[in-house]
């Protein structure tokens, strides 16, 4: 038994090994990883860490197909986003800002970034 798990747990150890997590989040954890659950809050959060700067949310807006989409961003992920203390909204220009909260969380967001199975790559290259 022990001969042949050798490789499986060498396999795990070189893959975990090549992520570097740290715990030390500004949020609770558990908000966090909820936040995580949601695609346009993940995309969000990448395309303002990504750029380090203000984005317009019809930028955001125009990624997504549906006008449902574009409810859940306006009126979902936005207001979540701005209780976490992760982004500055201004409703006049439509304009987010990423908050000093939001840069410190950009270590761990490359590294979910890293195990995202969706496109996230296409959508950062449309939006730059």
């Amino acid at each position: 038994m022990g001969t042949d798990n050798e490789p499986y747990a060498t396999t795990v150890d070189a893959t975990v090994s090549d992520f570097e997590f740290s715990t030390d989040l500004p949020i609770d954890s558990g908000d966090f990883f909820q936040l995580l659950t949601n695609e346009q809050t993940r995309y969000v959060l990448y395309l303002l860490t990504e750029r380090g700067g203000t984005v317009h949310l019809e930028e955001i807006t125009d990624y997504f197909d549906s006008s449902s989409d574009e409810v859940m961003l306006h009126h979902t992920v936005v207001p979540r986003l701005v209780d976490f203390h992760l982004i500055d909204y201004d409703q006049e220009t439509r304009a987010i800002t990423p908050t000093p909260i939001c840069d410190d969380l950009t270590p761990a967001l490359e590294t979910v970034k890293i195990l995202e199975t969706e496109p996230v790559n296409e959508f950062l290259e449309e939006m730059n």
